[in-house]
């Protein structure tokens, strides 16, 4: 190899191993594999807060649970002890009201970083809710929410001929100035009991969340022109 393509393949290899460090995953439990009793009469993921509400008589503690059913293919963790969230749409009911079911982890984070939430989500047939969500939101040293995204799962009920027909989704987000903690959040909102019947579950599994600057012009024109430089160099050899 002469010296050119060396450094070339350097500058390249520097570049990419400076975005792939930032990529790695933030959460804790991202399979929700790890699961107790907590908030929820049933065990929930272990390092994220289930937390569950009703529009009439509030808090209350049947809104979720982990599942071995609820992870199946094509969800990539499949290993025997595989979980996945249950969220638990009839739970919500006219005597009630409507139920909204969270799924939140929060962690350190950096203003001027750009956060990506991915995981997967799925929904029987029946499925009735107001929205279903994953979202990366921003709080500061109070704990106020002060910025994020939301990515309202608009595909969810289309068939897929998976089972849940079951779809990975991303989420991304700028950290705003202030920014003391960012939350990865999973989200059932208003979920009813479907006068209809028949499978009605959503459900949630194997989550990453990772962080990355936004690409400079240079480094972006750097790591350009150092992998057409191989090639070049590579052609001409």
């Amino acid at each position: 190899m002469s010296k050119k393509l060396a450094l070339l393949t350097l500058m390249s290899t520097l570049v990419l191993s400076a975005a792939s460090a930032q990529a790695q995953n933030i959460l804790s439990n991202g399979s929700l594999d790890a699961a107790s009793v907590s908030s929820q009469a049933l065990p929930t993921p272990n390092d994220w807060v289930v937390d569950a509400t009703r529009t009439i008589t509030g808090v209350y503690n049947d809104g979720a649970s982990s599942e071995g059913f609820a992870g199946p293919p094509p969800t990539p963790d499949t290993n025997p002890g595989d979980l996945g969230l249950f969220f638990k749409p009839f739970t919500g009911n006219v005597a009630d009201g409507p139920a909204t079911v969270n799924m939140v982890q929060d962690n350190p984070a950096v203003a001027g970083l750009i956060y990506t939430l991915t995981g997967w989500a799925g929904a029987e047939a029946n499925y009735l809710s107001a929205g279903s969500q994953f979202a990366v939101e921003f709080l500061n040293g109070g704990g106020a929410v002060i910025g994020g995204n939301v990515n309202p799962l608009a595909t969810l009920l289309v068939p897929n001929g998976q089972a849940f027909n079951y779809k990975q989704y991303s989420v991304s987000a700028l950290a705003p100035v202030g920014t003391a903690l960012v939350r990865a959040r999973a989200s059932m909102i208003g979920g009813q009991g479907n006068p209809a019947g028949g499978g009605q579950a959503f459900v949630v599994d194997d989550f990453t969340l990772t962080s990355s600057n936004i690409p400079e012009p240079s480094t972006l024109a750097l790591l350009g022109l150092g992998l057409l430089g191989v090639g070049a160099i590579r052609r001409r050899k």
